[in-house]
């Protein structure tokens, strides 16, 4: 039976995590790769190539900060569910880094299908505000583990989803100019914006594009998503794939992500 320890401002994580501190203890020939990840499926969804792209020998952290829900595509929601989904995605998230070598991290914060749920009143903006300071503090925390050259990857929030817009814009006030953020697209999100606006938006923040081919790869990619079953609808596997073939122009499977500056991260494919 797994425990769950408490970190001194929040985040919380299982007895058997390896903290991100350690990986520099036992890796070496690059910096930590830390994926931060709004709810369980969006690793996943939108930066699958980058974690496989991950240099051998280096221990991939995923850090899910929205972990608390009761979304089961079902209106109206039912928060006396809370209990059941959660543990149904955190099991599955848990699942997911076991099978790609990573350590994971539950920040353990609710998502909007607890705090303002479809068809309610919206979240205040106080509420929201609120909750920016706590979501900061708690990844602040888990960063205070993280080497200065450490890549970070965050959505891109081309989805505008509050909880995707908290991740994105907590990571980057606290990283600053160390190391290299890398922004993924939001997914299945992007698949419903036209590329000319997901393009003006990521350069309307002084972000440069890189497509990852991952046409050899996509059967793994489907694997991979199959461990979050409980997250897919029906649409959601078809839109992926649409914006994959849009991206490689019809001859390729690819995502997309955009950085700031040098690529000292990667050759690309």
């Amino acid at each position: 039976m797994c425990t769950t320890c408490r970190w001194k401002t929040g985040p919380r994580r299982r007895a058997s995590e390896v903290p991100v501190a350690e990986h520099a203890q036992r890796d070496e020939g690059g910096p930590e790769h830390v994926f931060f990840s709004p709810h369980p499926d969006d690793v996943a969804l939108g930066a699958y190539a980058s974690l496989l792209g991950v240099p051998r020998g280096i221990v991939p952290t995923l850090v899910t900060v929205f972990s608390q829900s009761c979304w089961e595509f079902v209106l109206p929601v039912d928060p006396t569910r809370a209990l059941a989904v959660t543990s149904l995605r955190m099991g599955e998230d848990r699942r997911f880094a076991r099978a790609h070598g990573a350590d994971l991290v539950h920040l353990g914060f609710r998502d909007t299908s607890l705090r303002s749920p479809p068809g309610g009143p919206a979240e205040s903006e106080e509420a929201t505000a609120a909750l920016s300071v706590r979501v900061r503090e708690a990844l602040g925390e888990v960063l205070a583990h993280v080497s200065d050259d450490a890549v970070c990857y965050v959505p891109l929030g081309i989805s505008s989803h509050v909880d995707h817009l908290l991740v994105r814009d907590a990571v980057r006030a606290l990283r600053g100019d160390r190391g290299t953020l890398v922004y993924y697209e939001d997914l299945p999100y992007s698949a419903h914006h036209p590329d000319d606006e997901i393009i003006d938006y990521a350069w309307a923040l002084g972000l440069s594009p890189r497509c990852l081919d991952l046409t050899a790869l996509w059967p793994a990619k489907l694997r991979g998503l199959s461990f979050y079953a409980s997250q897919l609808e029906a649409a959601t596997l078809p839109a992926v794939e649409a914006h994959a073939r849009r991206l490689g122009t019809g001859r390729k499977l690819c995502e997309r992500v955009w950085t700031v500056g040098p690529r000292a991260w990667g050759d690309a494919p």
